[in-house]
């Protein structure tokens, strides 16, 4: 339900005369000091990384919302400051989880957080009684790769069985690999890897670090500070590879297969005998209510004071590390987000404070937006385009700041492409500045970043990003490494860049971005695959992939499905969330003609869509 005042009709607001142009607050109205005391709040350890449904997340909203109140601008979601939604954060821990390895030697016990973890669990089978021993199957890599001659599950069976794999991909170091030997493939991604196993009919997936590795860089006590993990539709656990060695005994020695599989890039994928499973996973998905913190400045234009610009930023981080960790032996570190993005959050604020205390507002309702949930999946932004507090056909552009805290020089700048209009007041917001603008069509805030969520239902959006980093995702991502200079700088580009679109005559108009965006690519969020040609909802989704958009021309237009419609059937496979899309939609090629079902307005709707070649 959108919230907020109707609009006058678009074609009336372009016969309004040019409206007068904001008196600028001045660069000096965004000060470094204030700028790196907002930074220390939010990074410090005090708010324990900001994870999603943490206390440290909500004392962040609530700071955020009185430095805008202070800045003189008024609450924004019905005279509050808070647009509360309700999202996953995290797992709940039952009592009865089992993971025991029986062999030669007997029983060898498994300790959740000390021997093992899990890496995807199965919610819904939380509750199911204790099966019986499930036997043993070795699949070397896990992989499944015919068009590279390499296949770990030819030939072997393990429907309803325990497979135990390797991770990474086979011959890592070796640049003559058909696997590449100098970056890892898809088929070394822990998703892939599930969904393989899944597809074979596997029960569990045992994850053992591969021997080419010589440490377990695994955290298990940490995890049990903050227990995540994915949903791939199969219980996928990492266990500690010392302790599977000794319960295997001879029947498998690790260290010997990797290096045999290494080295003639064959397969030695069997059963494992005399070995079974005991594996009981009892787990709950815990839902929270986290904030997005939304508040305005009402345009000074009679007319155009209907229309806004959304300053966004979001203010969530990773907590404790978990998962989404770019240092997974990090877990239960506080991994503080000073650039990621507190760095972007004290944009927001510095921009607010400029405007708040400006002579002269702009034209436009200007919205300040800082979004929870983001790196979860861009949630708290997807729900705001749900439940905009200016309508989405008034909201003329979105200004997203992500990652802006190290330009070292230069910011990067993405989606003039959605707005080709914008691109001369992109170019004289940053005239003069000591930070140069470097246009660029991928990375964060092309996909990555809110801005994706505006740009999905057709709403102009420009990024501003200062770069990936050594710390991205990591607890050294600290606000001693901030650039403060650069940073500041950065926020009065942007400052400048909103009052131009605010006090524009005429709304920019809205440009389909290129098909081969990051965010459209393959319409299941990845790089691989044919061409679907829709775009996916990256808000929390109970069942199914929501489409947040069909693109023109699209074989998924061509068919007939829209924006709005959930997928929940692909060739005959049941879709549960976007892991099964993309998994399915790798897995054909152009030309293959699939039948997919949908629900629209609770209805199943079928459809054949033949696969196209991306554009």
């Amino acid at each position: 339900m959108h919230i907020g005042r109707l609009l006058i009709p678009f074609t009336a607001a372009l016969l309004i005369a040019p409206a007068p142009e904001a008196q600028s607050p001045g660069p000096e109205s965004i000060a470094e000091s204030r700028y790196m005391e907002h930074v220390k709040f939010l990074a410090s350890d005090d708010l324990a990384g900001r994870g999603n449904g943490t206390p440290g997340l909500e004392r962040a909203a609530q700071y955020i919302a009185d430095q805008l109140r202070a800045s003189g601008v008024q609450p924004g979601v019905n005279g509050t400051w808070f647009q509360p939604f309700q999202i996953v954060t995290g797992l709940e821990v039952r009592e009865g989880n089992k993971l025991t390895i029986a062999g030669e030697k007997g029983p060898t016990p498994f300790q959740l957080g000390r021997t093992y973890l899990p890496l995807s669990v199965v919610t819904e089978a939380s509750a199911a009684p204790a099966e019986a021993s499930l036997p043993l199957v070795f699949a070397g890599y896990g992989v499944s790769a015919p068009a590279l001659n390499y296949d770990d599950y030819e030939d072997i069976d393990v429907r309803g069985k325990a497979v135990v794999i390797f991770t990474h991909e086979p011959q890592e170091n070796d640049g003559k690999s058909p696997f590449d030997g100098r970056a890892f493939t898809q088929h070394a991604s822990l998703m892939q890897k599930a969904m393989v196993a899944r597809a074979q009919g596997a029960r569990v997936l045992l994850l053992v670090i591969d021997p080419s590795h010589d440490a377990d860089s695994a955290n298990y006590s940490g995890w049990l500070r903050d227990p995540q993990a994915d949903d791939y539709g199969i219980a996928v656990l990492r266990v500690e590879r010392a302790q599977l060695q000794q319960a295997l005994g001879a029947s498998l020695d690790l260290q010997a297969t990797a290096r045999a599989i290494d080295a003639d890039l064959k397969p030695r994928s069997r059963p494992v005998p005399g070995v079974s499973v005991d594996s009981v996973e009892r787990f709950a998905k815990v839902r929270r209510e986290v904030r997005n913190v939304v508040g305005t400045i009402a345009g000074s234009d009679p007319s155009l004071a209907r229309e806004a610009v959304v300053v966004g930023a979001h203010y969530d981080h990773l907590g404790l590390g978990g998962r989404h960790s770019m240092a997974p032996d990090s877990t239960g570190q506080v991994h503080n987000g000073a650039d990621d993005n507190a760095s972007g959050t004290a944009a927001l604020l510095e921009i607010a404070h400029a405007l708040g205390g400006a002579a002269t507002r702009p034209a436009r309702t200007i919205v300040f937006a800082a979004f929870a949930g983001e790196e979860l999946g861009l949630l708290g932004s997807a729900w705001y385009v749900e439940h905009p507090v200016v309508p989405l056909d008034a909201t003329v552009a979105m200004v997203n700041l992500d990652m802006v805290g190290r330009p070292a020089g230069r910011v990067l700048v993405s989606g003039v492409e959605s707005a080709p209009a914008l691109d001369a007041d992109v170019k004289a917001a940053g005239k003069g500045r000591k930070v140069g603008l470097k246009s660029f069509r991928e990375g964060a805030g092309v996909g990555s970043s809110d801005d994706t969520s505006f740009l999905v239902r057709k709403v102009p959006a420009i990024g501003f990003f200062s770069g990936f980093h050594a710390d991205y995702h990591r607890p050294s991502d600290d606000p001693d490494k901030i650039d403060v200079a650069g940073a500041a700088e950065v926020a009065r580009i942007a400052l400048s860049l909103v009052e131009r679109i605010a006090s524009r005559a005429e709304r920019p108009v809205f440009v389909e971005p290129p098909p081969q965006s990051r965010h459209t690519a393959s319409g299941a969020g990845g790089g691989y695959g044919p061409y679907f040609g829709s775009v996916p909802d990256f808000g929390d989704s109970e069942k199914g992939v929501r489409f947040a958009d069909v693109r023109a021309g699209s074989p998924a237009q061509k068919a007939g499905l829209k924006r709005g419609d959930v997928l929940i059937s692909f060739g005959g496979a049941s879709i549960a969330n976007l892991q099964d899309f993309t998994f399915q939609l790798r897995n054909r090629k152009a030309g293959d003609v699939v039948t997919v079902t949908v629900l629209r307005d609770g209805q199943e709707v079928t459809a054949d869509v033949t696969l196209g070649t991306r554009p």
